[in-house]
């Protein structure tokens, strides 16, 4: 016969972390607005990966008085639910934590981005320069309205159709060197529609012009401002590749008066 203390079987007893709140910190001269949308925290303990949680959700830490944290922030990638990931251009953020069993440890993250990540532009669209310019029926106007502008504060891009001009696109002046063979690339931006709209890239040159579209993505309306991460990799890296590409955001009308805020529009690669 064998026996054995029941205090061997015992399992460890967990600690807790609480994440609450995130935030951005930039570089406004290059990265623009420390604006987010950082949905969940992507969490190790000691490099062992752990889970991933919703932010401001309560996260078990089994771990033996000091403990290294690695958190990563957490992204709807183009906006879908469903295809959640830590955002390849932020930073991770290490703690650590003295590790006491039961108690529940509050922390609060300020992510920022990866020195590898290039910058082509923040477009906040407060001055009078700006990387973009109208190319449908209708052309945007740049709205200083404080009840209508992102933050409330500074300019946003309005843009808006009628039945004898029934689309508006805003797209790049300039086109930019964009890599290929599946290089981490994102858009950026703020927005709040009454419709769809429709962002993506034109491929290109200066001399020949920017003929080939390629639309990334359909974006829902949002009755409130939102941010959203448009990964554009899909759209620049298949063949043929172009030297250069051209931003747009774009929409066609979809209902009787169709209002559109577009605003911090970023162009990232790394």
């Amino acid at each position: 016969m064998f026996s054995c203390k029941k205090d061997g079987l015992k399992s460890p007893t967990a600690s807790f972390l609480v994440v609450s709140p995130v935030s951005l910190k930039t570089n406004s001269s290059t990265q623009g607005t420390n604006s987010h949308n950082i949905t969940d925290i992507w969490y190790y303990v000691d490099d062992q990966f752990k889970g991933i949680f919703p932010v401001g959700s309560v996260m078990p830490i089994v771990a033996e008085t000091n403990a290294k944290i690695t958190m990563y922030a957490g992204i709807k990638n183009n906006g879908i639910s469903a295809t959640r990931i830590p955002y390849p251009v932020y930073n991770s953020k290490v703690f650590n934590l003295s590790i006491e069993a039961g108690k529940t440890y509050t922390l609060s993250p300020e992510f920022e981005y990866n020195s590898s990540a290039y910058f082509y532009y923040s477009d906040s669209f407060d001055s009078s320069g700006s990387y973009f310019q109208s190319a449908g029926d209708s052309n945007y106007v740049v709205t200083l309205d404080p009840t209508k502008t992102f933050g409330g504060v500074g300019g946003s891009i309005f843009m808006s159709m009628g039945n004898s001009k029934p689309t508006a696109r805003m797209i790049q002046t300039n086109g930019y060197y964009l890599p290929g063979g599946g290089a981490t690339i994102y858009a950026e931006l703020n927005y709040k529609c009454n419709q769809s709209i429709v962002l993506g890239v034109y491929g290109g040159d200066d001399i020949a012009g920017y003929k080939d579209k390629r639309g990334a993505i359909i974006i829902n309306p949002s009755e409130n401002w939102n941010k959203i991460y448009v990964q554009l990799t899909k759209v620049v890296s298949p063949t043929p590749s172009y030297p250069k590409y051209k931003l747009y955001i774009e929409a066609t009308q979809e209902v009787a008066t169709p209002e559109i805020y577009i605003d911090n529009v970023k162009l990232i690669y790394q």
